[in-house]
């Protein structure tokens, strides 16, 4: 348990401090500080893999605690104002600690054969062995989970039984902070608070979301990075009050964790930027350095899968070089992002993007349409018919959703836009991997939902609780059209 909470603290720990350095107060500390040190954890560790560099589980723990308290002493002792308060931080830390203590005695534990697959590169981490992992485990598996699994062989163990819950906690109390500040712009705490707190127990009790909270797996994870990447964005637009160096620090430090989380980042995260990009609220500068924190990092971890292949005498698949271009790609076009186009033809452009994704699958289906045909049919068994666990509420989950579209959301694209990609997006994934989805738990796109499901509920929590009928006469509806100050 001593290793067990030293990994979870410094990872509390060395976020809190950084997002309490870039201008964060209030409750958000710990909250972002746990998305920014999970991925400051997560970076880090990847860039030990991907170097010379010991990827000793020590090490990472240290860095990613350590260079954060020395950022914040070094603006303490220069009279910043970075104090925090020492009593809730110790009563958070030591509630911290009994939850880790309560979740390894639980042992609730969710297990696949995906789930050992990640604790076995986790192992071959520990012993800064990753050069031996094999292309059976590397392009699919990443390391973003098995790097926070490793520390567990300190203690002579396999996995580290908190980590999943934690991250699930760590979900709601993302949606619950960004709600409340996205929504008590203009209305009353009370509102706010009912509003929120339905969001949160429509999550909570949902049969997979709580599966997943104690699964050995990457999508969770993915979910709750994606929501912070995405809710920083919006909650930047639609309240002064943040942080926006904080809210960016966030969102960086995510993206850059996400592509070693699962293989489908790129394009997932890619689609759920883009409305970012395209919006004039934020300068180049910003967008240059989100798409740069994606694209970099991708050319990096593609390139070393590559390598693995050429050294197994094996030629890269198109999966591998088509990110590798990708990351390119999106390397290539920061300096594009200047023409002021995309600012006045955001709308048309985001319109066009997801038109185009529903034309790619309706081309590939009319080319092999059993694909599509058997995917359809077995993700209907899996979320409608009870094949997978689901019951109802994924229907109920799609069915807020659909709702929140017919109402009018302050900056809404920001959080709409990568839910209604998603849907044809993991279709054309169907024919990219050559498989259409099965029936069962174990289908990749029944466990995908849970990726979006974050999000969603933030989407339709705010919607219900700001959200005016689109059918009411356009006087009524209040666009906030005023630039920040970082986009003048």
């Amino acid at each position: 348990m001593i290793i067990e909470s030293l990994v979870i603290l410094s990872m509390l720990v060395g976020g809190s401090a950084v997002v309490r350095v870039a201008g964060l107060r209030g409750w958000g500390v710990p909250i972002l500080g746990s998305v920014a040190g999970v991925s400051l954890y997560i970076s880090i560790g990847a860039v030990q893999v991907l170097s010379p560099i010991t990827s000793s589980s020590i090490l990472t723990m240290s860095l990613t605690a350590g260079i954060p308290i020395a950022v914040w002493l070094w603006n303490y002792f220069r009279g910043r104002d970075v104090r925090i308060k020492v009593l809730p931080a110790i009563a958070l830390m030591v509630g911290v600690i009994s939850l880790i203590a309560l979740f390894r005695a639980a042992r609730l534990v969710a297990w696949s054969s995906d789930s050992f697959r990640y604790l076995l590169n986790a192992s071959l981490i520990a012993t800064d062995n990753f050069d031996s992992a094999s292309t059976a485990l590397i392009p699919k598996r990443l390391i973003g989970v098995p790097l926070l699994h490793a520390p567990s062989g300190l203690s002579g163990s396999y996995y580290l039984p908190s980590i999943a819950p934690l991250i699930a906690a760590l979900a709601l109390a993302l949606i619950a902070w960004l709600a409340w500040n996205g929504l008590s712009v203009k209305h009353n705490k009370w509102t706010v608070a009912i509003v929120t707190t339905a969001g949160l127990l429509t999550l909570a009790t949902t049969n997979r979301f709580v599966f997943h909270g104690f699964y050995i797996n990457g999508h969770l994870l993915f979910g709750a990075l994606l929501l912070a990447v995405v809710g920083c964005s919006w909650i930047m637009v639609v309240d002064s009050r943040v942080s926006r160096q904080a809210m960016l620090l966030v969102m960086g430090l995510a993206i850059v964790a996400l592509v070693f989380v699962r293989a489908e980042t790129a394009l997932l995260v890619g689609f759920a930027l883009l409305p970012t990009l395209l919006d004039r609220r934020f300068s180049h500068r910003t967008k240059a350095a989100l798409l740069a924190l994606l694209g970099v990092p991708l050319i990096a971890w593609q390139s070393f899968v590559a390598s693995v292949y050429l050294e197994e005498g094996s030629g890269v698949p198109l999966s591998v070089s088509g990110l590798l271009a990708a990351g390119i790609v999106m390397v290539a076009g920061i300096p594009a992002l200047r023409w002021k186009g995309l600012n006045r033809w955001g709308q048309q452009i985001l319109l066009l993007a997801e038109i185009g994704l529903w034309l790619a699958l309706g081309m590939l289906a009319l080319q092999e349409p059993e694909v599509l045909i058997d995917s359809i049919a077995a993700t209907t068994q899996n979320t409608v018919l009870g094949a997978a666990s689901w019951g109802l509420s994924l229907i109920m989950l799609v069915g807020l959703t659909v709702l929140a579209a017919f109402l009018k959301v302050p900056d809404g694209q920001l959080l709409r836009f990568p839910l209604t990609t998603f849907v044809p997006f993991v279709f054309l994934l169907a024919y990219l991997r050559d498989a259409a989805y099965r029936v069962g738990d174990g289908d990749s796109l029944n466990r995908m939902w849970i990726q979006l499901i974050p999000l969603a509920v933030l989407y339709f929590t705010v919607a219900i609780g700001a959200g005016e009928w689109r059918l009411k006469r356009a006087s009524a509806d209040s666009p906030t059209d005023e630039v920040p100050a970082e986009a003048r």
